[in-house]
């Protein structure tokens, strides 16, 4: 889990996501692999699962996401502070509830 939260987190650092992706995933899959008792297939859901609601959590975290903060619906302290509400909300039920479900299937 901890090595989920640091993926989630260190979106922050980059300008897309498949720069994210592209730089942090291979090193992950590779550090949860080295880690005995894991389920691999499973830490590998989580990961890529994560990645799906990291477009609106940034102004600048996908695509889309400028022009979401670009509109002017969203003043930009909202933003930033709903990106972190919905974020962290993600997060937690990824992990209670995604995770026993996805441990079920394999």
């Amino acid at each position: 889990m901890v090595l989920l939260v640091a993926f989630y987190l260190l979106h922050y650092l980059f300008a897309s996501t498949t720069a994210h992706t592209t730089a942090l995933l291979p090193a992950m899959l590779t550090i949860a692999a080295s880690i005995p008792g894991i389920n691999m297939p499973v830490f590998c859901l989580m990961m890529c699962t994560s990645l799906g609601v990291m477009g609106i959590i940034t102004p600048y975290g996908t695509g889309p996401s400028p022009i979401y903060y670009g509109s002017g619906y969203l003043p930009t302290k909202d933003y930033w502070r709903l990106g972190t509400i919905f974020g962290a909300l993600f997060l937690v039920s990824l992990m209670v509830i995604a995770y026993p479900w996805m441990v079920m299937m394999f």
